[in-house]
């Protein structure tokens, strides 16, 4: 998700106003002090437009 941010010049503080996930969570996110539920990685996943939780992985138990 960095690389994308780095790559369409997108602040954390513009994901987060695109995507209505808190700027600190996705800092956090990105940081690896955090993991998301189901609902921010939708929320991300259409703000950015792209796949986050890769196709034909289970998700964690």
């Amino acid at each position: 998700m960095a690389g994308i941010l780095a790559e369409r010049r997108l602040s954390l503080r513009g994901l987060a106003a695109t995507s209505g996930v808190n700027r600190q969570s996705i800092a956090d996110l990105l940081a690896g002090r955090s993991w998301p539920d189901v609902a921010t990685i939708v929320l991300l996943e259409a703000a950015l437009a792209v796949r986050l939780w890769p196709e034909g992985t289970p998700a964690p138990r």
